[in-house]
């Protein structure tokens, strides 16, 4: 099978990450790194590879991190933005009670206060919908 850019890539990030750790000289790190980037197969990538241990791909595990750590974020702030949104419901629900209590219905009021809960409506929807990146 024949090699990507991103094989030979993730090849010689390996390679760099085996120098760090000792396990090769330089001469050894630039030997196997010319032949990494002129691979031309998957196979070449791993005889340039061949008597290294295997690595954890950090890269990989990073990636992972990072994509749950969004996630949970935005987990976490959908919640927190939904509970505030309850208690805003709440609370305007007892305010606009007292207010027809105490001065009656006019047009002016049920315009302001429909305009006071579609805004933040709006705005929590549209978090809502809001894909993921």
């Amino acid at each position: 099978m024949f090699a990507g850019d991103q094989d030979r890539e993730r090849a010689a990030a390996t390679l760099q990450e085996h120098y760090v750790r000792g396990r090769l000289t330089l001469d050894e790190l630039s030997y196997r790194t010319g032949r990494v980037f002129s691979a031309r197969s998957r196979a070449d990538i791993r005889t340039a590879l061949a008597g290294l241990p295997l690595l954890p791909s950090a890269f990989g595990f990073s990636d992972q991190g990072r994509a749950f750590a969004r996630v949970a974020a935005r987990g976490a702030m959908l919640f927190f933005f939904s509970v505030l949104y309850a208690i805003f419901n709440l609370l305007l629900l007892l305010v606009f009670t007292a207010t027809m209590l105490i001065h009656g219905a006019s047009g002016a009021t049920l315009v302001g206060f429909l305009l006071v809960w579609l805004i933040p409506t709006y705005l929590l929807s549209r978090l809502w919908r809001r894909k993921a990146k």
